[in-house]
């Protein structure tokens, strides 16, 4: 009969630990694309912004409004380097996640390769006990026709 693998707990652990990080790696991908979504539609909008105010300027612009208009762009300005840098923390998230799984990856496929040679160890060393039983079997039957015919 074959022994249990020792350490098939820590593969299943790994197995667990893998299967958790895969799933952070398609959130933190999921973020990613809603952080680069919003940060498009904000440039989008500072591009409208920045070409009506360029459309004003040149009909002619009182200066109150020109200085909100300004301060708007500049507000605008902020919230799309405030969203870049949320989109850029979001990569390196998903970068160390990916990392992390890429380890947890590697452990994996370690212990699996551990747990396939133990199964053949254990394969081969059943087939062995196995021809050795019946290599006895074949001793003992000869031994016996040879006690009857004598």
């Amino acid at each position: 009969m074959a022994r249990p693998f020792r350490l098939q707990t820590l593969l299943d652990l790994g197995v667990r630990r893998l299967d958790a990080a895969a799933l952070e790696l398609q959130k933190l991908h999921a973020a990613i694309e809603q952080a680069e979504s919003k940060l498009e539609q904000l440039r989008d909008i500072q591009r409208k912004y920045d070409a009506a105010l360029l459309a004003s300027m040149t009909r002619g612009v009182e200066a109150d409004r020109l200085r909100d208009f300004q301060r708007f762009l500049a507000k605008l300005k902020l919230a799309v380097e405030v969203q870049a840098a949320e989109t850029q923390r979001c990569k390196e998230a998903w970068n160390q996640q990916h990392e992390r799984w890429r380890d947890l990856r590697q452990r994996e496929r370690a212990l699996d390769a551990l747990c396939t040679r133990h199964a053949r160890a254990e394969r081969l060393r059943d087939q062995r006990r196995e021809q050795k039983e019946q290599d006895e079997f074949a001793l003992r039957t000869r031994k016996e026709n040879l006690l009857d015919a004598g």
